[in-house]
């Protein structure tokens, strides 16, 4: 990574000497300016679109701008928060279940893991807001991210209407130091 970075400093560098001897010093330099790498946060609101580099696997589309379904299984990577490694850390995971799971699947099991750690399992039978929440201890959350592994038990299967495998409907996950 400080090779690469090295490597486009120089390269920029480079390109930079013939523009600055040039008579017009008014020069469109946009197309030669380097971004910031992408930072992981530690709360992430689904529906923002900047969130998604952080959202690995198993998430639709943005819905209502707000919300995106889950399929069954689904990733996402976290920043371990402030004072988690000597403190530990709660994982929180803000969802809705909506009717049609609850008419089809009746209940779902949720459970997510961390690399060697599986955490709480927790079934889901009601229409509405949920929280799934699961305490990390210190010491886990170390180095600066986290992969966190989501599993339901079922899912509404893709059908002709929508081919899409439904889990549910989530809003946010965050990692929040105790």
């Amino acid at each position: 990574m400080a090779i690469e970075l090295a490597r486009r400093r120089f390269l920029l560098s480079a390109l930079a000497v013939p523009i600055v001897s040039c008579r017009n010093t008014h020069q469109d330099l946009s197309a030669f300016t380097e971004e910031e790498p992408a930072h992981l946060l530690s709360a992430v609101q689904v529906g923002d679109p900047h969130s998604a580099p952080q959202l690995l696997s198993g998430w639709h589309r943005i819905e209502a701008d707000a919300w995106r379904w889950t399929a069954r299984k689904f990733s996402v990577a976290l920043r371990p928060p402030p004072g988690s490694p000597m403190l530990g850390a709660v994982l929180q995971f803000r969802f809705t279940l909506p009717e049609i799971v609850i008419r089809l699947l009746a209940s779902v099991t949720l459970s997510a893991s961390l690399p060697n750690l599986q955490l709480l399992s927790k079934t889901y039978d009601h229409i509405g807001d949920a929280l799934y929440a699961a305490s990390i201890a210190p010491g886990v959350l170390v180095g600066d991210s986290v992969r966190v592994d989501f599993l339901l038990d079922k899912a509404i299967l893709p059908s002709q209407a929508d081919g899409r495998e439904l889990g549910v409907i989530a809003h946010s996950v965050s990692l929040e130091t105790k």
